[in-house]
């Protein structure tokens, strides 16, 4: 069954795909549908400033149409080795329309992980299923260098069945006031179903403790959390 996410965006149940029909509209679609956006790829850039040093390698996790590394390409003066795994290739063709390179890469699977000082993964881990989302942190954590830094940014659920009820209300209302129709706002849900797993502020806390990463939360907003990891000495 198709179901209309977006003015120009067609889905089906339980099968949300970042494909050629979700691409070319991404990144207007997500300034829309995600509460402050554009300030969350602000944070993303600015906090590059502390853990970048010429040559060092950026990873985005989801890098989608890559306009995140653009902006870190474009806020830097010394040289990075920008890298962004996606495994969507009609994302990756996006991408080259901005002249950033993506490279395919199924984040539930294993894949050669180089060494780096900063990476972003945003609202990416949401989609992993829990023991592939869990692995992939693992190898986060053993290839990020010591006093590195990665942004994450995550939907979560309320800490208790009330305030998920808010929240998730909260975010609903939000949608309609940038222009969604009540019909767009339902099949998005529907699509979604079986493809998302996200968790509390808590559990990814706890989560992030035991594989042994700093963190502190730098963003909230209604039913999305951004927390900064970093790795110490």
């Amino acid at each position: 069954m198709k179901l209309h996410t977006d003015d120009k965006i067609i889905s089906r149940q339980s099968n949300w795909v970042f494909d050629e029909h979700v691409a070319p509209e991404f990144d207007k679609h997500v300034r829309k549908s995600v509460p402050n956006y554009v300030h969350v790829q602000e944070l993303a850039e600015t906090f590059s400033d502390w853990f970048t040093y010429p040559n060092s390698t950026v990873i985005d996790f989801g890098a989608s149409t890559g306009e995140t590394l653009r902006r870190i390409k474009r806020r830097h003066s010394k040289a990075l080795n920008l890298i962004g795994y996606d495994n969507s290739q009609a994302m990756i063709n996006q991408a080259k329309t901005k002249g950033v390179d993506i490279t395919f890469a199924d984040l539930e699977k294993p894949f050669v992980l180089p060494d780096f000082s900063y990476a972003v993964s945003l609202y990416t881990l949401q989609f992993l299923r829990p023991y592939a989302r869990n692995a992939l942190l693992k190898r986060i954590y053993h290839c990020l260098e010591n006093c590195g830094g990665m942004f994450v940014v995550e939907k979560v659920l309320g800490s208790t069945a009330q305030m998920q009820d808010i929240l998730q209300q909260l975010y609903w209302e939000m949608k309609a006031k940038n222009g969604f129709s009540s019909e767009q706002i339902i099949n998005k849900a529907k699509a979604l179903r079986g493809c998302m797993y996200p968790k509390t502020i808590s559990d990814n806390e706890a989560e992030f403790t035991a594989l042994g990463f700093n963190f502190e939360i730098v963003f909230k907003e209604s039913q999305f959390c951004g927390w900064l990891l970093t790795k110490s000495l």
